[in-house]
């Protein structure tokens, strides 16, 4: 559907629009009284919302791309294919073009339902830009026998400086398996910090987990639902200098906290099931974050 179309069908004036990027990727921008946004067709990728979301200065805007930064969906695996290393990193869904489906404005928020469907997975995700945040990811299979999924809303995160952000709530009470050193650690109770370049999976629900940033005085809060797992993620200085669409310095100014179902919480999915994944995410400026100053990574 060409952008035209798109704006008679789907837009709302001012308030959700759709443009084509010089890249030629197709994407959409939201204001309104509440909120900015915008999202990309390609991987039904959100890349703004208010000032929230980390976004690469150094992203690379390219049909099957996925870009670096803001809200990539990975689906229907995470990493590595576990069996055909050829298979693109983390999945199809990040890259591939997803359909309009509906979209919706209410005096609270801009809400938008994009589809795709492949493999046997029917995929329908909906975006709510308001106030807060919302997304939500629904996996039907289409087929007569079980299929097996890993997911990530593999969230970018904005923050001041990286050096004075502590990670609170549920996922403290988490164990969680290092990717870097390979080693299985217990709950440590105490809030995460960053110190070096950190590649966790944390198993178990975590549904309301905050990142206090005492660089910005404020906390964002994410809340989840349908997340068994959260991958906690920055590349530190020596691995952004080997990413080419990541900045050398731009570790400092993002973390990820990754609503997510994989490894050992992997989904099967019966023949005619349906399951969501969702997260909400929202930000309190001006808190007293002294209670977490002193937050470092385990």
């Amino acid at each position: 559907m060409d952008i035209y179309s798109l704006n008679s069908r789907y837009g709302f004036n001012e308030e959700l629009v759709f443009f084509e990027h010089p890249s030629g990727l197709v994407y959409a921008k939201v204001k309104t009284i509440h909120c900015t946004g915008e999202f990309f067709l390609q991987g039904a990728h959100v890349t703004r919302y208010q000032d929230l979301l980390f976004m690469s200065q150094q992203a690379i805007y390219a049909q099957g791309k996925a870009l670096r930064g803001g809200i990539p969906i990975c689906f229907p695996w995470f990493n590595s294919h576990p069996s055909d290393a050829s298979l693109p990193a983390h999945g199809w869904a990040r890259t591939a073009t997803w359909n309009v489906l509906q979209t919706h404005r209410s005096s609270d928020e801009i809400q938008v339902v994009l589809g795709l469907a492949k493999d046997g997975f029917e995929l329908v995700y909906r975006i709510g830009l308001g106030r807060q945040l919302k997304v939500a990811l629904e996996t039907r299979n289409t087929t007569h026998s079980a299929l097996e999924y890993e997911l990530a809303l593999h969230t970018y995160f904005a923050v001041g400086n990286i050096d004075q952000v502590a990670i609170t709530g549920d996922l403290q009470g988490c164990g969680y398996y290092d990717q870097l050193t390979k080693l299985q650690h217990e709950a440590q109770g105490s809030p995460i910090g960053f110190t070096q370049e950190t590649d966790r999976i944390y198993y178990g629900q975590a549904p309301h987990i905050k990142i206090a940033d005492r660089s910005l005085d404020r906390q964002i809060e994410i809340d989840s639902e349908g997340s068994r797992a959260t991958v906690v993620w920055n590349p530190w200085v020596e691995k952004s200098k080997r990413m080419s669409d990541f900045g050398d310095l731009e570790y400092q100014q993002m973390c990820c906290i990754e609503t997510a179902n994989v490894r050992q919480r992997s989904v099967r999915l019966e023949a005619g099931e349906t399951r969501t994944t969702s997260l909400c995410i929202k930000a309190d400026a001006n808190l007293d974050l002294a209670e977490n100053h002193s937050a470092v990574a385990n």
